[in-house]
């Protein structure tokens, strides 16, 4: 028996009596066509009421922490042995990999999960998981009988998954976007120690004051009322070892700490809501390269973008506990002085070439392998100015053009040409 449209049985002349035939039969396949519930009757169903007899809050929560619920409810499936079904009825549940700070973990990302009694609260509730490319959503779905406790066990649920629950939570990341929101991936710093960045003492002071011990206070700090949050301002040429300085305070940091990495579109874009997803997951340390980007001098940058930045670091960061700054600069007098203002950046370190005693141990650290004698004090005496980049190209000219035959005057040559300052246009002619 096939289904016929009674419309096309008019079309063609039928019979009052084929007619009503072809109703009959609508009628009986629409009463045999099964149903599909709504995600909300389902979860109605798994509550035992009717859907009537539900209360829905719900969330659109960046990636970030709707990963954490997913891994929060993956963890709940093992724990207490429940079973997961898709965010809506018909489809299966769905797993991504997260990566966590102590490894890759397993989150759902679409999912809708019973938690009885006694797991997540003293009443059944019903948690809703779905991520896709126009952002997460998040639902806690209870009966009606208990709405009044709803509202606190889900903001205290979503508080937990965002902050000490979070994979992410003590781990090292570059900060990306899509249009979903703000997307994590694990960032492996290059090595670095202290005594590889030849800095002066009264630098590795400051940050074991402004940074270290600010991060290892929170608790403290907060208790008496005092700030918890604080902003460094590395200022100087490039070369000069900004960015290798924040690495080295992010190797410092590590696993005790979560190091965020934001791209120059986050810094331009999403600056709110990175500061929020560092107060989620502080203690937390942002290093952020090219500061004028976002807060140079009025008139010379998008004015949206150094006001937002303005409230982030002014009242903002002040609500955001254990967070710390670093920000660096080439120039810091494209800066906006407001953006400059001491409760803003306590500190402004000014990063400077080295002078000979600098520059002679960083050549020691770039030709440690070479077993020439070498008179490093003489080359450094010639690359006054130099930085430790500048120094760093210097060597690997020398390689290059010696054939890894370095000596002293091959290494006073590129000094003297100064080859490893601004590279040279070879002769010739190119389409």
């Amino acid at each position: 028996m096939t289904d016929i449209d009674a419309l096309d049985l008019l079309e063609e002349g039928a019979t009052p009596a084929l007619r009503l035939l072809a109703d009959a039969i609508d009628r009986e396949f629409a009463r045999r066509k099964p149903v599909t519930p709504t995600a909300y009757e389902h979860a109605a169903s798994l509550l035992g009421v009717t859907t009537d007899a539900v209360e829905v809050l719900s969330e659109s929560p960046d990636p970030p922490a709707a990963h954490a619920v997913g891994r929060w409810l993956h963890d709940a499936q093992e724990r207490w042995g429940l079973t997961a079904a898709g965010a809506v009825p018909t489809a299966p549940a769905l797993t991504a990999t997260i990566p966590g700070a102590s490894g890759d973990v397993r989150a759902f990302t679409a999912a809708t999960v019973l938690l009885p009694a006694g797991t997540l609260a003293e009443v059944p509730l019903v948690v809703r998981v779905v991520l896709d490319r126009f952002g997460p959503d998040v639902d806690l779905i209870g009966r009606a009988q208990d709405t009044a406790v709803l509202p606190e066990v889900f903001e205290s649920f979503l508080r937990t998954c965002r902050t000490t629950a979070s994979p992410y939570w003590r781990g090292a990341y570059r900060v990306t976007s899509t249009n979903a929101g703000l997307q994590l991936q694990r960032w492996s710093a290059p090595k670095a120690s202290r005594d590889l960045l030849k800095l002066d003492d009264a630098v590795w002071h400051t940050i074991d004051r402004r940074v270290h011990r600010v991060l290892d206070l929170a608790d403290d700090l907060a208790a008496r009322g005092l700030g918890t949050s604080t902003g460094l301002l590395l200022v100087g040429p490039p070369g000069t070892g900004k960015t290798q300085l924040g690495t080295v305070v992010a190797h410092e940091l590590a696993g005790t700490a979560t190091v965020l990495v934001p791209g120059t579109y986050v810094t331009e874009h999403f600056l709110t809501e990175l500061f929020d997803l560092a107060a989620d997951l502080s203690p937390c340390l942002i290093l952020m390269d090219d500061l004028d980007l976002i807060a140079g001098e009025r008139g010379q940058t998008n004015p949206h973008r150094l006001r937002e930045f303005l409230n982030v670091m002014d009242g903002g960061l002040a609500d955001r506990s254990g967070v710390v700054v670093i920000a660096s600069t080439n120039d810091h007098r494209k800066i906006d002085k407001a953006a400059r203002r001491s409760s803003r950046f306590d500190t402004v370190i000014k990063m400077e070439a080295p002078n000979v005693e600098g520059r002679r141990a960083i050549l020691g650290r770039y030709l440690a392998w070479c077993d020439t004698a070498l008179d490093l004090d003489a080359v450094a005496r010639a690359t006054e100015g130099a930085t430790g980049a500048d120094l760093k190209e210097l060597v690997r000219a020398t390689v290059l053009e010696t054939d890894d035959a370095v000596t002293t005057a091959a290494l006073l040559h590129q000094a003297r040409e100064g080859g490893w300052r601004e590279p040279k246009q070879a002769a010739g002619q190119y389409l």
